[in-house]
């Protein structure tokens, strides 16, 4: 049987355990292999951007959010864009450097806890182009997700390891473990090797 959403999900790992006893657990053992998916994988499909509105240089995180990639200023209305310069991403900087509002001339942006701060302060509406990994989908609220549709076996090994920790099964755990973190090896990288190739317009950490 194929799995293309969660309830085909559910059918397969009941068959894999030849038992329903841990079927109202599911939810909860698929979200604890997505918050381990989340914390390896950084590929192509969790990519995302949003426009950032902050309030006297602050503004929360997207909910979904899991690391910055760049940020990049809009452009205001009254600029042309001939005159907005090359390379003008904004700098991170470690939050106990970030300088206080008022002081500063360098375009600097810093993540503390769940807030987004920039440096100086720009308060027009989306002056922010953030780029981030995101979130995979919840697939117990959607139902369904990328993950699921292009690796089920990811969703599979995952759950199965997390239901045979549970019931202290220590070979079967490893069995599953092992298969979990090859497929999400494959994912990264399959999307490592498809993301176009390098070049020495590209700038990269090494090249500050």
């Amino acid at each position: 049987m194929a799995i293309s959403n969660y309830g085909e999900l559910k059918q397969k790992l009941s068959r894999y355990l030849f038992n329903q006893r841990f079927i109202t657990d599911y939810d909860d053992y698929t979200a604890m292999f997505e918050a381990d998916a989340n914390s390896r994988l950084r590929v192509l499909p969790m990519e995302t951007s949003v426009l950032l509105t902050t309030v006297n240089g602050n503004v929360a995180l997207p909910a979904d959010y899991v690391t910055w990639r760049t940020v990049r200023p809009t452009v205001p209305a009254t600029t042309t864009p001939t005159t907005v310069p090359p390379y003008d991403e904004l700098d991170y900087v470690h939050p106990a450097y970030l300088p206080p509002v008022g002081r500063g001339y360098d375009r600097l942006f810093t993540i503390e806890g769940n807030t987004f701060k920039v440096r100086p302060v720009d308060d027009r509406v989306g002056a922010y182009e953030f780029h981030y990994y995101q979130k995979i989908p919840a697939l117990v609220a959607a139902g369904t997700n990328w993950l699921l549709t292009e690796y089920p076996n990811a969703y599979l090994y995952g759950v199965l390891t997390e239901l045979a920790a549970v019931q202290r099964n220590a070979e079967m755990a490893q069995r599953y473990k092992a298969r979990r973190d090859e497929t999400l090896q494959e994912i990264i990288q399959r999307y490592a090797m498809t993301t176009g190739a390098t070049s020495a317009k590209v700038r990269t950490a090494e090249y500050y």
